[in-house]
């Protein structure tokens, strides 16, 4: 028998579960406090050990980052989807409006939006974290002001407003609907009160 025949292969074999570790730490991160959830607990949630988080993502702030693409990814680029559309104007705002407000933890997703949440607790994030927050937000503000000119340009958004500071508006209200959401308010009253300030839009 030769002397290196049971030798192990170099290196430890991977055993993380990528997409699990990004599921367990995005609930984490939307449904409670950024700033007091440790990655020693984001760890134990998952069942992993903190050498096999680093190896995978680097640091906390490499695990923040993964986790804001991939709600991104799949809770917000149906928004972007849904503007892109030829739709007539007020019934894309209607549905932006009726997407803001509807995503609560009736199938257990928590509310409020994830993005606005961490935008929210900057100081508890690291650069790379808040360069890809500020990056989606202003393709976000980017696609509003896109949906606007369009709307403009088929004669359906006709208020005194450029498309920059009506995108910019956009972003805002439904940023603190999202807050108010987080904070517990009653969903049909920041339904109500979202209406009201989007009204002038029309």
């Amino acid at each position: 028998m030769g002397l290196n025949q049971n030798k192990p292969s170099r290196g430890r074999p991977k055993t993380l579960d990528r997409e699990h570790v990004l599921d367990v730490a995005m609930a984490s991160y939307w449904k409670e406090d950024i700033g007091n959830l440790s990655l020693n607990e984001i760890c134990r949630r998952c069942d992993i050990s903190k050498p096999g988080l680093y190896r995978e993502f680097l640091n906390e702030d490499g695990l923040m980052k993964a986790v804001i693409l991939k709600y991104h990814q799949e809770v917000l680029s149906p928004v972007q989807q849904m503007l892109s559309h030829d739709a007539p104007f007020q019934a894309t705002l209607d549905n932006l409006i009726l997407f803001a407000v509807s995503a609560d933890d009736s199938q257990g997703a928590p509310k409020g939006c994830l993005l606005i949440k961490m935008r929210e607790a900057q100081m508890h994030l690291g650069e790379a974290t808040r360069a890809q927050i500020d990056l989606i937000q202003e393709q976000a503000v980017a696609t509003y002001k896109k949906w606007i000119e369009c709307s403009q340009a088929k004669g359906e958004f006709t208020v005194d407003m450029t498309p920059e500071f009506a995108a910019t508006y956009i972003d805002a209200q439904l940023g603190h609907a999202s807050s108010q959401l987080a904070r517990g308010e009653d969903p049909q009253m920041v339904k109500r009160i979202l209406m009201a300030a989007l009204s002038i839009l029309k």
